[in-house]
């Protein structure tokens, strides 16, 4: 998953290594790699969460576990992240 969502990357990523706040720029310790599709279901399932929850995502990346949750869960998201192309 690294050589496919982090490595094979780079170039796309390099066009925003100038920016403090990127995944590629001078500040960051990862990449931005995406949460895959198939795992989702397993993560909710596990963190038991329903429509009374608020789940929190630090460094959410693209959001698309947030929308899953609400769209399966029904419950409230919030998410955080620096990297601006996320954003």
């Amino acid at each position: 998953l690294l050589h496919k969502y982090g490595l094979e990357r780079k170039g796309e990523l390099s066009k925003f290594a100038e920016a403090a706040d990127s995944a590629a720029g001078p500040s960051s310790i990862s990449p931005f790699v995406p949460c895959a599709a198939s795992r989702i279901p397993y993560i909710l399932q596990a963190a038991r969460i329903g429509p009374d929850d608020v789940l929190y995502d630090l460094g959410c990346g693209d959001g698309v576990v947030l929308f899953e949750a609400a769209r399966r869960c029904g419950c409230r998201c919030f998410g955080v992240d620096i990297d601006s192309p996320c954003v």
